[in-house]
């Protein structure tokens, strides 16, 4: 069975619907003009947290692909590598 017209040779890369908010963001500074980088100054930063739906997928992600653990001893949450 033949390609058919218009389709793409590559796969295409399947992204999460939740980073469609991204496309509503405001024209924000990442970096204060005139100021170095700080993150915690980020207006860009400062954003994607007010975006609940996106903090707690990206939360999701990284603990589903085994980045941060759980110990349910000290209750705290911890990288995988945190200790290399």
């Amino acid at each position: 069975m033949g390609r058919t017209p218009g389709s793409k040779n590559k796969k295409q890369k399947r992204r999460s619907g939740k980073l469609l908010i991204a496309k509503t963001m405001p024209p924000l500074y990442h970096t204060l003009p005139g100021e170095k980088f700080d993150s915690d100054r980020s207006q860009v930063y400062a954003w994607i947290k007010s975006q609940p739906d996106l903090m707690n997928w990206l939360w999701r992600q990284l603990g589903s692909a085994g980045y941060i653990v759980y110990d349910s001893d000290t209750g705290q949450w911890m990288g995988v590598d945190y200790y290399d």
